[in-house]
């Protein structure tokens, strides 16, 4: 009765994909294919003797068996690996329950030197620009400081030393800037 279900699930097992058919109405599984098993840590022989619902979280809005037709999200709890699976089930009118796991990928290296190209780029234009927009109103600031110290000079010692430190901070801030890596 069952078999295209399971033909099904484990035709998609030689993608990796993880795939489980139960009964909803009997709180049982049917099959889970290796993928399946993997990814929640537990052996053929393990789930055929746990409930479904020890194993499966079913959101469902009502008491009420979910509607044919109707993908409601699952949340599975690995035994073993103590991490927390998402996925979707689908439901038939009959109380069949299909459920599929998204796992998350491992990157690739060729992916991962995608990302490290697309930092790399972001800094870059980040740095350029620090360097043509940023730098240039800061050392205006510094000029424009250190021009209200020089004018103030000798009146008031204490805003002397507040704007001779101020400049100092920024000058110290922007140098590198200019000098670059």
């Amino acid at each position: 009765m069952y078999e295209a279900l399971i033909t099904a699930c484990q035709a998609v097992d030689t993608f990796g994909l993880p795939r489980a058919v139960g009964r909803f109405d009997a709180d049982r599984f049917i099959f889970a294919n290796n993928s399946f098993l993997a990814a929640i840590g537990l052996e053929r022989d393990e789930i055929e003797s746990l409930a479904l619902s020890g194993v499966v979280k079913i959101h469902v809005s009502s008491e009420e068996a979910p509607k044919g037709g109707q993908l409601v999200p699952i949340t599975v709890r690995s035994q073993q690996k103590r991490v927390t699976i998402t996925g979707r089930a689908a439901f038939n009118d009959d109380g069949l329950v299909f459920m599929m796991l998204v796992l998350p990928n491992e990157p690739s290296a060729e992916f991962e030197g995608a990302m490290s190209v697309r930092r790399e780029r972001e800094r870059q234009q980040i740095a350029g620009y620090v360097h043509e927009y940023i730098a240039p109103e800061l050392l205006s600031a510094v000029f424009s400081i250190e021009s209200i110290r020089l004018e103030l000079e000798g009146k008031n010692p204490l805003v002397d030393a507040e704007l001779k430190q101020l400049g100092d901070r920024l000058t110290k801030l922007i140098g590198p800037i200019f000098r670059g890596p």
